[in-house]
């Protein structure tokens, strides 16, 4: 396959680096990736300045660019670009942060993945836990992407986080709904840079409702959590009380 590798984490990314050089030796793989971190930016995407583009060194047979722009701008430029030829898949990631619940809204690695779907090419958005050992998350990616059906298992977008294992403690595969989340408490402000208050974000880790079979709690309890995703945002409309007019 035609692969093109993305992440919100930086073209540094040691997992990045990992999975690029895993890949490479079944399938073509191009790697586009911001040039620093870019974690949290949603889904936005560079329309007022140039994006500079600059090769980065990688394993031998991977091609591999850095940009300055965000993880969107990334999917653009390597499906329209800079991958030799048509991408078979997208992958984004893999995410120093699991990617569960209400996250996703923020989330440039999940923008990433949605930006390949809008554009007509499947796409896998990978995350763990923050501090997870990169090599290990590799090696369980490698394992669990040999047992997907691309074509079967999901339509556009296949948001995937797995635990901080090893593979023989991972529970199992979950295909999971997302779960609920809510960052806590107002801005903290803690100090005055001259004379004008500085505001830092909460402190406090999002709020979750324990228990259930959602992905925040799937990935808890040791599972590698499956969620199929899509880019259409619209709500059904049928059955909807008609609106006067005037």
């Amino acid at each position: 396959m035609n692969l093109l590798l993305v992440n919100d984490d930086g073209i540094y990314s040691p997992s990045l680096y990992a999975l690029a050089g895993a890949f490479s030796r079944n399938h073509a793989v191009t790697v586009v990736a911001p040039d620093g971190n870019r974690s949290a930016i949603g889904h936005g995407i560079t329309l007022q300045a140039p994006l500079f583009v600059h090769p980065a060194d990688y394993p031998k047979g991977v091609g591999a660019w850095s940009i300055s722009g965000t993880p969107a701008d990334c999917v653009r430029l390597g499906l329209l670009n800079l991958a030799p030829g048509s991408v078979d898949l997208v992958i984004s990631g893999p995410n120093r942060g699991e990617n569960t619940a209400s996250d996703l809204l923020y989330s440039g690695t999940v923008a990433a993945a949605l930006e390949a779907a809008m554009m007509g090419v499947k796409s896998i958005a990978l995350s763990a836990p923050a501090g997870a050992d990169e090599q290990r998350l590799v090696e369980n990616f490698i394992c669990l992407f040999g047992l997907l059906d691309l074509e079967k298992d999901f339509d556009q977008v296949l948001n995937i986080n797995i635990p901080d294992l090893p593979l023989t403690e991972i529970k199992g595969l979950r295909w999971a709904a997302l779960g609920d989340s809510r960052w806590q408490g107002p801005y903290e402000q803690r100090e005055k840079v001259n004379g004008q208050p500085v505001y830092y974000p909460p402190s406090r880790p999002p709020m979750h409702t324990p228990g259930g079979a959602d992905d925040w709690n799937s990935l808890k309890d040791g599972y590698i959590t499956l969620t199929p995703l899509g880019y259409h945002l619209e709500q059904p409309i049928e059955g909807r009380r008609a609106l006067p007019w005037q």
